[in-house]
């Protein structure tokens, strides 16, 4: 199937997605370039123009395991969805000394789709005070295996079940309505774990976070093996739970009927576990 890409703006109609997430999409984008255009205004170097704008390639859904690492500065949303399709928005932003300049900038970043990797490449940072930023918004089919990875920016998973490894040194992780073999971890940054329905489906998880704060949701009537601790933070419970075993700021109980292990830590910030 050829590819097809090509030019949104946020009032544009993706005529790709299904209509549930097309009018979510639409109002994502028009947020993100409403946010990126306030931003550049008030920004402390005004020395620079800022242009922003968001492309989108459609591609059939790949085999294997679908690949987003080595972007240097920028972050990845990833939400699963019921079609055998994969959607790629690219959200670009760069800065020049002149708009004109910065719209020859983003011109020069690119989506690049090989089979099942994804990544944005584009110049080189140099000396005339040009700089981009390239994120990645991606939907793809439910079941999908993925590894993740960024160097500064937010990572968020949800609704995907398969084998993952998702990591960004600093930024933001967010984990919502995952199921399968999970591994997650970040440097810098607060973790959210956002459980649902009554159990964790599949193997487990594994999340961490060195320095932030981590937060896990949990639904009523949840069932599974929670592991949760903070070395150097305050615990704070938001329900009742039978703590099987408890050293320290460790958490170690079997939520409803016991079941996969759900393992999340922080070793430098609070940990909180709440109700959803």
């Amino acid at each position: 199937m050829p590819r097809l890409i090509r030019f949104i703006l946020a009032f544009v109609v993706l005529a790709s997605l299904v209509p549930g997430k097309r009018a979510a999409a639409q109002t994502d984008d028009a947020e993100w370039l409403d946010n990126c255009r306030r931003e550049s205004d008030r920004g402390w170097n005004n020395r620079r123009e800022t242009h922003c704008e968001i492309r989108e390639a459609s591609v059939r859904a790949p085999r294997g395991t679908v690949t987003m690492e080595g972007l240097r500065n920028g972050g990845v949303h990833v939400t699963g969805w019921d079609r055998d399709q994969m959607v790629v928005r690219t959200r670009i932003r760069a800065q020049a000394r002149s708009s004109a300049a910065a719209r020859a900038l983003a011109s020069r970043v690119r989506t690049v789709i090989n089979g099942s990797t994804i990544t944005a490449e584009g110049p080189s940072d140099n000396e005339d005070e040009e700089s981009w930023s390239a994120s990645l918004v991606v939907s793809l089919p439910r079941r999908s295996d993925l590894r993740v990875g960024t160097r500064n920016g937010p990572v968020s998973v949800e609704q995907v079940r398969g084998e993952m490894n998702l990591e960004t040194r600093n930024g933001p992780l967010s984990l919502r309505d995952l199921a399968g073999t999970v591994k997650a971890r970040t440097t810098n940054g607060p973790l959210s774990i956002s459980l649902t329905g009554n159990r964790w489906e599949g193997e487990g998880l594994d999340a961490k976070t060195t320095n932030g704060p981590l937060t896990i949701s949990i639904p009523e009537g949840y069932s599974a093996h929670l592991e949760a601790g903070t070395t150097n933070g305050p615990i704070s419970l938001g329900f009742p739970v039978t703590v099987v075993g408890r050293i320290n700021k460790n958490i170690s109980t079997d939520l409803g009927s016991g079941g996969a292990t759900v393992r999340a830590e922080t070793t430098n910030g609070p940990l909180t576990i709440r109700r959803r």
